[in-house]
């Protein structure tokens, strides 16, 4: 796969490498020449208890490092067959960060290691290359179970490569970073799809992303997507992500590491993950949480008729059905319909609803599962009804003949008790008290 990189001459990373080696051997008070290859560099035959320039490099920085691949770039050095030396541009900033400098422009400045003549050559090749990435910096939102807010950073090269850094506060006062390097794959005229391998990761899980931009991406400051991959425990997990467009990559790791968020992204992303249980099924009943819901589901199949009552004593009507057994649903309060789908309460005392239509996502009604009295039913309900909102207790008659009839006959907004049949308005005056 291929990966970004910039080009550098031998001269600029051996004096980087050579500051790198200065650092270490200071944090550790240790003598570079005590240590074999294999353990100077955290790779093959090495004690991970013992100092290496591995654990140094993860430890500074809160990333992870491949040793191998930096003793490797080494060596090309030391062989000299070519005069400049290809580094991945996330570990070359890696490697800066080690030697105790805030950016590639600040290791240029500051670096008592390089030339006046290397650093304005090294100048020149960075700036050139950067002009021409044509990359794209966003800082990436999603939610880890149900309520805990993961950030990222997510850059795209050239529309070819991207990386995603995920951050996670596992230190007190350094975040550590998760790092997938994938290809990106146009999808159609408004879509990006990302797919990130194990090979380049420090993790070893593989994950896929899917983003919308309608047209014209550059000018989008947000993008929206669907992410599909495992969660720390391997759990796989799909999810809803937003991406937002930063200036460059300083913004980047500013935001990034901002524990604000903004409350749009808040709202939006709530709940909006769901994980496959790391327990299978040895039968297809256990998918069901509780045998009981199925048996409640199918109690409950049929036609409900009763009234709202609002805080004047006005009564609203109210239809209701349980469609079958999946718990297919429909509501109608006055002449507005919903459809939905019925869930049972966690703690089996509500049918909750849970309505389709996006415009009606914000109303709610739910019905206790144990009856008032035989075919008698309380519920809640908040729905709103243009300039209306109806929010409280509702009173459901399962199959009543008699309200059926009723409510053929009356369709006005706020229905006349004194219409009523009167075991209708008893049982009204007894569990909504009626004045």
């Amino acid at each position: 796969m291929s990966v970004r990189g910039i080009n550098l001459s031998n001269e600029f990373l051996l004096s980087l490498h050579k500051e790198i080696l200065i650092s270490f051997s200071a944090y550790y008070e240790i003598e570079i020449k005590t240590l074999s290859v294999f353990q100077l560099y955290g790779f093959g035959k090495y004690n991970e208890a013992m100092p290496n320039l591995k654990k140094f490099i993860i430890d500074k920085t809160g990333n992870w490092i491949n040793g191998k691949y930096l003793y490797n770039k080494i060596k090309d050095i030391e062989k000299g067959h070519d005069k400049d030396i290809k580094l991945r541009r996330e570990y070359l900033s890696l490697l800066i960060a080690a030697a105790g400098y805030k950016s590639y422009e600040d290791y240029l400045k500051n670096s008592p290691h390089i030339t006046n003549e290397l650093r304005q050559l090294e100048e020149i090749n960075y700036n050139s290359i950067a002009v021409k990435d044509e990359t794209l910096y966003y800082v990436g939102y999603y939610v880890e179970d149900k309520q805990y807010y993961i950030k990222s950073k997510f850059t795209i090269y050239k529309m070819k490569t991207a990386s995603w850094e995920i951050l996670y506060w596992e230190k007190e006062f350094e975040p550590s970073f998760y790092n997938y390097y994938g290809k990106c794959v146009s999808s159609g005229e408004n879509a990006l799809s990302f797919y990130f391998g194990k090979e380049n990761s420090n993790l070893n899980k593989e994950c896929f992303v899917n983003l919308f931009y309608g047209n014209n991406m550059m000018t989008k400051p947000v993008l929206l997507g669907a992410y599909c991959g495992f969660a720390r425990h391997n759990n796989p997990v799909v999810g809803k992500i937003i991406f937002e467009l930063v200036e460059n990559l300083e913004s980047q790791n500013e935001k990034v590491r901002s524990k604000e968020i903004n409350p749009d992204f808040y709202y939006y992303l709530h709940s909006q993950r769901m994980e496959v249980e790391g327990i299978l099924p040895q039968k297809m009943s256990d998918l069901s949480v509780s045998l009981s819901r199925a048996k409640i589901i199918k109690f409950l199949i049929g036609d409900y008729l009763g009234f709202f009552r609002d805080q004047n004593n006005y009564l609203v009507s109210i239809s209701f059905q349980v469609l079958n057994k999946l718990g297919e649903l429909k509501l109608k309060v006055n002449n507005k319909n919903f459809k939905g789908i019925g869930r049972i309460s966690n703690a089996e005392n509500h049918l909750i609803a849970e309505f389709v239509e996006k415009n009606n996502s914000y109303s709610q009604f739910s019905i206790q599962i144990k009856p008032l009295e035989k075919d008698l039913f309380l519920g809640n309900m908040l729905v709103y009804t243009g300039a209306d909102t109806l929010n409280g207790r509702v009173l459901l008659w399962k199959e009543n003949s008699n309200l059926k009839e009723f409510m053929a006959h009356n369709k006005d907004f706020y229905l006349n008790t004194q219409s009523l049949d009167t075991s209708i308005t008893e049982k009204l005056k007894k569990y909504f008290i009626l004045t």
